[in-house]
């Protein structure tokens, strides 16, 4: 097992877990030049065994409906300049645009809950 000085400065170390991506508690495993992060000795070795979960990301309705919510207006002002409210037939900047807002929006809604647990409010760069 490779070992690696957590006193580094100029090494960061990583902050999820490799195999179930919850925060890493210390436990650190490198591998060719690359670091890897677990929560506990037996996430640790699976990591070193090459194990990851293959889908950790989950989606909540509360969020996508904000999501939603917050895009609309964008939806209307690209669905009137082009003259269509079809999304396939705008060109792929627009669609980018709509999808780039609306994901933004969601990871918005997720890091206020993250942080808070709170729906009431979510933070706002003000770049609208």
């Amino acid at each position: 097992m490779a070992t690696r000085s957590l006193f580094n400065p100029l090494v960061s170390k990583p902050s999820l877990c490799a195999y179930c991506k919850a925060p890493a508690k210390g436990f650190v495993y490198g591998k060719d030049e690359t670091w890897f992060g677990a929560c506990s000795m037996a996430h640790l070795k699976k990591v070193r065994e090459g194990g990851r979960l293959k889908n950790v990301a989950q989606m909540s309705n509360e969020g996508l409906d904000y999501a939603i919510k917050q895009t609309k207006n964008t939806y209307l002002t690209i669905a009137k300049d082009t003259g269509s409210y079809v999304m396939h037939e705008w060109d792929r900047e627009k669609r980018e645009l709509l999808f780039g807002k609306a994901i933004r929006e969601y990871l918005n809604w997720a890091n206020e809950q993250a942080e808070t647990g709170k729906l009431e409010r979510t933070l706002r760069d003000g770049s609208d």
